[in-house]
């Protein structure tokens, strides 16, 4: 078994694994480490469907990828996704579900980073509602598709900013928007809300479904673009200490993939290990908290 740390990329923390049959979906696949963890799923044999807003970019993205593959390669297929959009969401799930497919890996890549102050269609917070809300109506509205794969894995990208994050906060962007704005304050709440999804959805899922949450490391990508010049100066002056994509991805393809992990459902991960979430991270009450104060936002 290979030797995994802070710069193993994505193709070694497959471990040499065949996914071959097997479905990944994979939110956020067109940038990024989304697109590296499509792509080495695919390497591996995995039919991967992007869910993505622009249909347009993914298909020409998963056309790049494929022809840049072996013939032993996995499929790529496209499917729209507005993860900010509730609508959107449930449209997907019901055109999923409505197939009969099974799904075997589903990562919840897609996130917004920082964002100006601004509302979802049903009025939530912009970054809460996209990176906490939508995933959560999507991988809840998918559990009859993994449950049907036999042993299935959801993979949520969170980061160590949720460390940032505020559980009161949290708490209270679920029930009315903020009235004192903070554009990383949101993002880290975002982050937070991640862990605590994969918590208390560990202890709802069916037999052979797993879930973990992960920091996939600090990685030069376009996610900081909403944060203007202090984003380019972040990208250029700390792409120094940065991880690349492919190492950035690593964490993603590993929580997808490694055995070693099987029974170890609602871990957080960092560099390919098991790691130690902030506190509010693993608190059980809290968890249990902003899961039902999520099912009820979302069913408004």
């Amino acid at each position: 078994m290979t030797t995994l740390g802070s710069k193993s990329t994505a193709e070694q923390a497959l471990q040499g694994q065949s996914l071959a049959g097997k479905t990944a979906i994979v939110t956020g696949a067109t940038s990024g480490i989304g697109t590296e963890t499509a792509r080495v799923l695919a390497l591996a044999g995995a039919n991967v469907v992007f869910a993505v807003r622009s249909v347009k970019a993914g298909e020409e993205l998963a056309a790049q990828l494929k022809a840049s593959l072996p013939a032993t390669a996995g499929t790529f297929t496209v499917e729209a996704l507005d993860l900010g959009d509730l609508n959107s969401v449930r449209a997907f799930v019901k055109k999923w579900l409505d197939s009969g497919r099974a799904i075997h890996l589903l990562v919840n890549n897609a996130g917004i980073m920082a964002t100006p102050q601004g509302t979802t269609p049903q009025g939530f917070e912009l970054q809460v509602g996209t990176n906490h809300i939508g995933h959560f109506v999507l991988t809840t509205g998918l559990l009859p598709a993994l449950e049907k794969a036999g042993e299935a894995r959801i993979v949520t990208v969170s980061s160590d900013l949720h460390k940032r994050g505020n559980g009161q906060r949290l708490v209270s962007a679920l029930q009315k928007l903020p009235t004192d704005y903070s554009p990383f304050g949101a993002y880290g709440d975002s982050k937070l809300a991640n862990v605590l999804f994969v918590k208390a959805l560990a202890k709802r899922l069916p037999k052979g479904v797993e879930a973990f949450s992960l920091h996939p490391g600090v990685i030069k990508t376009n996610l900081t673009r909403s944060m203007g010049l202090s984003g380019t100066i972040f990208r250029v002056i700390g792409g120094l200490f940065m991880k690349s994509i492919p190492q950035g991805a690593a964490t993603s393809v590993f929580a997808a993939t490694a055995p070693e992990l099987k029974g170890k459902s609602g871990a957080y991960l960092a560099d390919c290990h098991v790691v130690d979430a902030s506190k509010e991270g693993v608190d059980a009450e809290l968890a249990e908290k902003v899961w039902k104060l999520t099912e009820t936002a979302a069913q408004a």
